[in-house]
Formats: structure tokens, sequence, C-alpha cells
């Protein structure tokens, strides 16, 4: 496979490859240039028309021209509509690199699957994956996603041209982008220390700058603004970029302007330009200078040099701003067009050697041989966070900006997990960006972890890492810590990011949904002559291990006594100490017999409003008036109490399933199973699920429920 890089440029884009005797070259394209304009044209009736012939539609004023899309990269609420269908940024590029994969195919004779292609260094992680998925569109495999300013680096060879240990600024003034790096090299390496850029700055904002200043004169002159008519803007910007670039060669030049029927010809100097666009290069010197602060120690005076790279350095202004800047010319030797996809070969070629892939017949494999390339990243990943007194969400950068990829960091949290694995979820939202403002940052998307195993504690230990990848782009996975058996890898979804993040601006306690109100239960137990000795010990037990699973802020726990008569020992209460209290004064002496019935009183010791209430009833025998305690519960079951019945001994498991909500509410147990059934319905109480899902106490057939028919299904008869 022969090593091809791929400069996907803004303005214009080119296509490397390396030359049989082992040196990088640019393919020329279907017109015989070196760079194609990427600029897409859509006729009423055929196929999409790019490069050189698209851009003379531009000129003659055809309006369903795309250019620029590049700036939009990874926006995926951007798109252009052309004969009625809809373009996104990326099925674009797709056009594009379909256009350069053609002719450069046509000028090597032989097919290209896969390329190193070029992004500049500040595109974000939707912006890298867009432009992976626009070369998989065009059929071709990305060998590699590189930074330009890396690629324009290799190009110039700072590892064998300069002596070891030297530092050097890039400067990538491209057509609608800029980057900074700087970088040292060394016999063996080309390492990136430090990046920066703005993607939504380059040569197109002088271009602008420019049309806006002559549109002004034509208006002031006659009236009438150029850019209100489509035509006659698309004409006066076509004009425009040709004039800067006459004004690269010369010290002055003339635009016409035609529109409305009338025509404007103004003059402008090389100076002027300059001074009506100064402040996009003081634009480029703060990038430059944070770039350069960010390395320890450097300063200009002991930065080797800065290398010019794109086509907008070729504005004579930009290489005078560069020389203020450093105190020095800046560096030469290199085709500013062409470096960024020379430098893309060379690392194609490096990565087909490692892959055993390169076709390439040459008289070395050491013409091949690059030094090892470390890059950094451009942005901190981080992920959304709450500070300490829930006051506000914050940035927690977990990757920060500048550090050697591959890179890969991970933290520890820990949440509270039910026994039900299924509302086991954690979302995590991660950020892209350096500020501690969450809003201000990007958003790259919603990972939301399932799969938790439940513990003993109801608390999950897990470790989130987060990644990137040789591409710059963003990897993520996550793992329980205190599984049983081990670590265990958890279920990664990814969801869209919901187009309303404005919850990123008010306080996590703002946000806050509105507490549930607490569960009131009532745990009654038989306290007739018969549960004396081992059956009240184990009664207790019992008791005692469900309120151990309990959260008493959540839950509400009364203790009652019955036989003849019947005692509170405590009203529903969350004060943990005064309900272990209460049950550990449990006892016999009520009386021999169940004459009492206990379920009105119980609804009067839970607490009055919309919370759930279950009533847990612990029975060893027979009642003494049956009709009436099914006539209790099923008054306190209409007035919305779940009751779970639990009989051991001689209880009548007929009897429990009348008064319990459904028969699979009423258990039969023995002794030796008391604290294991009270266990397990703690944990089902405990899931989550015990409040959201109370409804189903009422018929499952609405028909039935408005008659009154049917029968009432339990809570927990999706569990026992």
């Amino acid at each position: 496979m022969r090593p091809i890089g791929i400069d996907l440029g803004t303005t214009y884009s080119a296509v490397a490859t390396i030359s049989e005797n082992g040196q990088p070259k640019v393919i020329k394209n279907a017109d015989g240039e070196s760079t194609t304009p990427s600029v897409v044209y859509f006729p009423p009736t055929g196929e999409p028309i790019v490069g050189s012939e698209a851009k003379e539609y531009q000129a003659v004023g055809e309006n369903d021209i795309a250019s620029f899309f590049k700036r939009d990269m990874g926006d995926k609420g951007f798109f252009q509509i052309f004969q009625g269908r809809k373009y996104s940024p990326t099925e674009l590029s797709s056009l594009v690199l379909k256009k350069l994969k053609a002719d450069a195919e046509a000028e090597l004779g032989e097919s290209i699957e896969a390329a190193v292609i070029t992004v500049p260094a500040y595109f974000n992680n939707g912006q890298r994956n867009a432009t992976i998925e626009a070369a998989r569109l065009a059929g071709m495999r990305v060998l590699r996603i590189i930074n330009e300013p890396t690629s324009a680096a290799i190009a110039y060879g700072l590892s064998s041209k300069t002596k070891a240990g030297t530092t050097t600024m890039v400067y990538d003034l491209g057509g609608g982008t800029f980057d900074v790096s700087i970088v040292k090299a060394s016999d063996s390496e080309i390492a990136v220390l430090a990046t920066d850029g703005d993607h939504k700055l380059g040569g197109k904002d002088w271009d602008d700058r420019f049309a806006a200043y002559l549109a002004a004169q034509f208006k002031e002159q006659f009236g009438a603004d150029p850019f209100e008519d489509q035509e006659s803007f698309n004409d006066l910007m076509i004009k425009c970029e040709k004039a800067k670039r006459e004004l690269s060669q010369r010290d002055s030049t003339k635009v016409s302007i035609v529109h409305n029927g009338e025509k404007g010809t103004y003059t402008l100097t090389r100076a002027q330009f300059a001074e009506m666009t100064r402040d996009l290069l003081e634009r480029t010197h703060r990038i430059a200078q944070s770039v350069l602060n960010s390395v320890e120690g450097l300063t200009w005076e002991k930065l080797d040099g800065v290398l010019l790279v794109g086509g907008s350095t070729r504005m004579p202004m930009v290489a005078q701003f560069v020389e203020e800047m450093t105190g020095r010319p800046p560096l030469r030797g290199i085709n500013v067009d062409e470096a960024v996809a020379l430098g893309a070969a060379l690392q194609a070629a490096a990565d087909l050697q490692s892959e055993d892939d390169l076709s390439l017949e040459a008289s070395s494999s050491e013409e091949f041989t690059l030094p090892t390339i470390r890059d950094v990243t451009c942005h901190s990943l981080g992920m959304v966070a709450e500070n300490q007194d829930r006051t506000k969400y914050l940035n927690s950068i977990i990757i920060k900006k500048n550090t050697p990829i591959p890179a890969e960091n991970a933290s520890e949290y820990t949440i509270r997990v039910s026994r039900n694995r299924e509302a086991n979820k954690l979302e995590v939202y991660m950020l892209q960006g350096e500020v501690e403002v969450p809003l201000e940052c990007t958003v790259l998307g919603k990972y939301v972890f399932s799969g938790f195993l439940p513990t003993k504690t109801g608390r999950a230990q897990l470790r989130v890492h987060y990644a990137y990848n040789r591409n710059g782009t963003v990897d993520v996975r996550a793992e329980q810590l205190n599984a049983e058996g081990g670590l265990a890898n958890l279920t990664l979804t990814i969801e869209p990011v919901p187009e309303d993040m404005s919850w990123l601006g008010r306080s996590p306690l703002e946000n806050d949904p509105p507490a549930p109100p607490p569960v009131s239960l009532v745990i009654a137990v038989d306290a007739s002559g018969s549960m004396s000795g081992e059956p009240m010990k184990e009664a207790k037990k019992a008791a005692l291990s469900m309120v151990e699973k309990l959260d008493l802020d959540r839950f509400h726990v009364g203790i009652m006594a019955f036989s003849d008569q019947m005692a509170t020992l405590t009203e529903c209460t969350s004060r943990k100490k005064d309900v272990i209290g209460a049950i550990n004064a449990l006892d016999v002496g009520l009386g021999y017999g169940n004459d009492a019935c206990p379920f009105e009183k119980a609804m009067k010791m839970m607490d009055r409003g919309e919370g759930a209430k279950f009533i847990v009833l612990l029975t060893d025998g027979c009642w003494s008036y049956p009709k009436k305690a099914i006539a209790q519960a099923a008054k306190v079951k209409d007035e919305g109490a779940e009751i779970i019945a639990i009989g051991f001994g001689s209880a009548d498991h007929r009897f429990l399933k009348t008064v319990a909500t459904c028969d699979e509410n009423a258990l039969m147990t023995d002794l030796s199973g008391l604290v294991d059934s009270f266990s397990k319905i703690a944990q089902v109480l405990s899931s989550g699920d015990s409040q959201q899902n109370t409804s189903l106490v009422m018929p499952d057939d609405p028909d039935e429920q408005e008659s009154g028919k049917g029968k009432r299904k339990g809570f927990f008869s999706r569990f026992f």
C-alpha cells in the first residue's frame, strides 16, 4: 500500500506521497495543480463538482456553492441545503476527500485505501471524529489523525536540520484556522511541548475585512450595499481574495465592484490593508504568547526560531509581525502550501512500515525512518462535578492540556447502588476545555454506565478512566472495584447530549428533585404466649436485621406488639436509637391469645402525607376474630397501605393470604428463616423501587379499577 498524506484544508487541500527515491512529494490533481480548492458546487443535475471548477462557478456568482465548511466540522446542528438535500460539514468534507482520492489514484495508477489526515491542532474531539467519519464516507481508512503544525514540523525536518535540543515555534496560519505549537527536536524525537489555536481565525478573516471595507466605500458612494445581493457578494469575495494575493506581490491593488447598476473602483495599499487587519495579527500574538508561557522557562529569546506554515503566511505583514513579536526574522526553506501534506505523507510511510504494509520500493528502509513523534493534548479533558458545598458545578479536569499523548488518567468515586441492578446507573458528562465553568466548555458526550453489582454496604466503588488516543480523540471506560470476585467492567452506553444544558448554570442544590416523602413502615409482632422464648428471640433478631438494612433518612419505622391487647413501642420515627430500643423491648405479656387486630392502630402510627405505607406482620398462630381482622386489613389497604404477612408455627397461610395485599405477600417460613425473610423485605424496600412503584397496588386493568373488581397486585409480588 502506498503511503498517502492529506492536508484537508479550509480553503485548499493537498495530497502527498513518498517517491521512489524515498522523498515526500505532492501529487498533482487533475488540473495539474498541487492544491485543490476545498469548494463544492451542486449543479441542478448530476454529481457535485469539487475543486477549481467549483471555485470558477463561485466566481461567476453561482449560489449552490459550499466553502469554508471545515470551520463547522463537528457541529451536529450545522447543515446546508443544496438541491433539496441537507449536507453536514462532514458530508461536504467527504466530497472533497473523494475528489482528492480520485485525482491521486489517477496520477499514481493505483487505488488509495488509507491515509494520514491532518487537522488543526486545536480541533476538539467532535471535530476529529467528524474528520475520521468524512474519510470513511470517502472510502478511506484513517491511519492516523495528526495535527497540522506537527506535520509541518516533520516536513521541515527539525530533527535533522537543526542541532539536538532545538526548540521551535510552528506558526500555522491557514485559510480558515490558526495554530501554534512549540516543538523540541532531538536526533530521535520530535516532541510537541505545547499547542493552542483558534479554529475560526484564518485568511478568510482577512478577506472578510477587505470585503467589508470595500462594501462600505461602495455604499457611501452609491447608497447600496453589495452584501445584500448574493451574486454581488460572491463576486466581491472572489475579488478580495485575489486582491489579497496581489498585495503580497506589490504595494497596491484595485478592485471594481458592480452592483445595483453602479460600478465603483477602489484602490487599497498594502499598508492600509495591514492597518485594517492589525487586530487579527494581535489575536495570533495573544495565542502565541500563551503557548510560549505554558512551557516552563521558555521565552522569545530562548526560542530558536519561528517556522511559518499555511498559505496565509505569504502575506508580508505576517512575517513582519512575527519579526516584531520575536525580535528575529522567521525561519524559511519550506513550501507553506505543501508542508503539511508532505509531513503527513512521511508519517503515513512510518505508520505503514510499522504495519509491514509498505509496498513502495525504495533503496533503503532508512529513508522512511522518522524520529518518534510525541504530540500533546490540545484541550483539557474533565467531567461535570460539584464543589464541596454543592453551590455550583465545576469542570473537574482529569487530563490536563498539553499532556503527551496517548494519555490516560482515572478517578475513583463511590455511589449508592440497590439490589435492583437495572436501577443502578451513573451519568458522566465529559467536558473538554480549560476553564472551571462547565457551560464555557465543550460537552463531549453523555456517558451512562450500568451493570453495577450489588454490595453488602449498598455502595459501589468505581474507577472512571479517561483517555486521549494518538488521534487526539477521547475514549472512556469504567469498572466497579468492590464487586464480588474483584473488578467488574461496567457497560457503557453513549447517549445524546441534551439540547438544554442550562441546568449547569444553576447550583446542584437548586437542581435536586424534591425529596420524596418518607416511607412509613410498621413492624407488628405477635406477643401472645406461644411466642415465649426462642420465637420472640428470633423475631427480635429478624426485626433488627431489617432495620440495619434500611436507610432511616428514607424510612420512618414504628414498632408495635399485639395479642389480646396492643402496645405501641414507638411511633414511626427516623431515630434509629428509638427503633432499636423498641425492638429490644418486645416481649410477651399482652395476653395469651390473638384477640386484637393491629391494622388500624398501625395506620395511626404512620406519618400522615403522601409517603408510601407498609405493614409487616409477624404471627405464629390462629386469630380469635379472623373476620374482624380481614375487614380491618381491607380498610387499611383501601387507604393505600401495603401489607406483608409472615407466618410460622401454627399460623394459617390462607388467612395470611386474605389479609396480605396479594397472595405473594403472604409468606410462610420457620424460625430459622425469619431473619432471611425480613432481610429480603428490607433489600427490596431499599432498592428504590418501593416508592416509585407503589401504584402497582392498583388493579392492572383500568376497567377493573373502575368497577372495584379484580385481584390487587402488591409491590412485593415481583420479588417473592
